[in-house]
């Protein structure tokens, strides 16, 4: 029985010591938002307070999405800091003129090294047809 509770005891640990300490976590969570950038007028990456950066998918097009200096988030969950933004909820917009603009989210995933170098790679060849 102690063998068995050592191995155990020693398969935790090794578990553990190759598990980062602060690993990214699994969702947006609307308290944690630092910045965003608007890659066009479908898609934002929004950075939180730990510099974890999330991928936001838009259901359509969310006009002038670009020129904004600010933007809001309207969730669904429980309306705590810690709720994580997800597909349904929205971001929320203001327009000069036409007052709020709400845009619905279809997706929200972790903003991986190899989706940032296909955006700048297609941002690239944006520039070099122009």
């Amino acid at each position: 029985m102690k063998k068995h509770i050592l191995l155990a005891a020693t398969g935790l640990l090794a578990a553990l010591a190759v598990t980062p300490a602060f690993a990214a976590p699994g969702c947006l969570q609307v308290g944690q938002i630092y910045n965003f950038k608007a890659l066009n007028d479908k898609t934002l990456i929004v950075e939180d307070n730990f510099h974890n950066k999330f991928r936001v998918a838009l259901l359509g097009i969310c006009p002038g999405l670009t020129f904004k200096e600010g933007i809001g988030f309207k969730t669904f969950g429980p309306h705590t800091s810690l709720t994580c933004v997800s597909s349904g909820d929205s971001i929320i917009t203001r327009n000069i003129g036409t007052g709020r603009q709400r845009c619905a989210i279809q997706k929200v995933e972790p903003y991986t090294a190899e989706m940032m170098k296909a955006d700048a790679d297609a941002e690239a060849a944006k520039k070099a047809e122009h």
